[in-house]
């Protein structure tokens, strides 16, 4: 019988509101017996209210699992260690989550868990079990298309049916064609779990826009709903239902956004660049990205799609323009510190040396550089 799991799990997020979904996730855990083992990190933000706070320490007294609630003030205090990297995180955005991920290496989480706070667990899963699978080998079905792309949205069955693809995927790289992959059972080393979601999947704008998602049911790949994509197939993920293991920390920046391009302000594609410079360096170094269990139901908060819309646009054009950077990417190094550094410094020379990018898109991508360099920087200081 094999020895219980005892690895330190962070579960990290950040949120505007009182995240009463944790509740749920702490019934969960405390109902397997990983109480002892967990820690909760809540980003707040400037629009979070007090309340927050308060109900982070009433779950602290029910299940005993640590909660750390990282304020306005404990954030600036945190980040005057690194006052680049603090510089270039900002206020009111998502990639606050990067000082969650800080945290959870400074406390010596082995598995980081990054969910958002629409993400609603389910009773009948152990959860924490469900992402085990990160940071172990494990025999499971390896998907292969030659095309180098598989939408892993095709594992999702929707009511009514339709055709959708994950947030971030290359308009470029999408088919009316399905088909072409080849699968077989394979032992790999699981170094992210993406937990896919049943109710509203996480989709560019343009598919919520066109008609409304319902997700029912996971469809499963070899008699399993846990699949691996092969090195040089490539798939994003995102930061909700999430597990990455420790020994990526150099690489978990969040690309900060915000910033305006040709009209167009860029944003919600934070985690799907990192997405894609984690497969960049995993395909390298070592690592498969598995999706699958455990499934939550996303309650979507409420969105203004068009305004969705309109932050994608820019990124969509930038998206297409990095990922020939990224498929050109080698590195001799053998550690995910030095493999990111590398990267950070190939990104830079490969915007350089593009003569069909123009000024703006490339001065955006040397910014978005130095923020890798800073993360860098701390990570490297956390780490020693």
């Amino acid at each position: 019988m094999p020895a219980p799991d005892r690895r330190k799990v962070a579960l990290v997020t950040t949120t505007i509101n009182v995240p009463r979904c944790i509740e749920a996730y702490m019934e969960n855990i405390a109902q397997y017996g990983h109480s002892d083992r967990v820690e909760v990190i809540v980003v707040g933000d400037r629009k979070t209210p007090a309340g927050a706070a308060t109900f982070l320490q009433d779950l602290h007294k029910r299940f005993g699992s640590t909660m750390k609630y990282l304020d306005v003030g404990e954030q600036q205090a945190m980040l005057r260690r690194w006052p680049v990297l603090d510089g270039v995180i900002r206020w009111n955005s998502i990639q606050r989550r990067n000082v969650g991920y800080l945290q959870a290496g400074i406390d010596g989480a082995e598995i980081i868990i990054s969910f958002d706070d629409d993400n609603f667990v389910h009773e009948d899963v152990d959860y924490l079990a469900a992402h085990a699978v990160t940071g172990t080998r494990a025999k499971i079905p390896v998907v292969r298309n030659e095309s180098g792309w598989y939408n892993v949205c095709e594992r999702l069955e929707c009511d009514p049916p339709r055709r959708f693809y994950h947030r971030g995927y290359p308009k470029s790289a999408q088919s009316f064609e399905f088909g072409g992959e080849t699968v077989g059972l394979q032992d790999v080393n699981v170094i992210v779990n993406a937990g896919l979601w049943l109710k509203n999947p996480d989709v560019d704008a343009t598919a919520n826009i066109e008609e409304p998602l319902n997700v029912v049911k996971v469809r499963e790949v070899e008699s399993t709903t846990r699949f691996a994509l092969a090195y040089g197939t490539w798939c994003p993920f995102n930061s909700q239902n999430t597990a990455l293991h420790r020994d990526l920390l150099p690489a978990l920046y969040l690309v900060v956004m915000g910033d305006w391009l040709r009209g167009y302000k860029i944003g919600r594609l934070d985690d799907i660049w990192q997405s894609y410079f984690i497969r960049a360096l995993g395909d390298q170094l070592g690592g498969h990205v598995a999706y699958g269990p455990p499934v939550v139901t996303q309650d979507r908060n409420p969105h203004n799609f068009t305004k969705d819309l309109s932050e994608e646009l820019g990124g969509y054009i930038l998206t297409e323009r990095l990922i020939p950077y990224l498929r050109a990417f080698k590195t001799a190094s053998k550690t995910w510190s030095e493999g990111y550094l590398d990267l950070t410094y190939h990104l830079r020379e490969s915007l350089e040396a593009d003569s069909a990018l123009d000024r703006p898109e490339r001065e955006y991508l040397r910014q978005m550089t130095l923020g890798m360099a800073a993360w860098q920087e701390a990570v490297r200081d956390i780490q020693g």
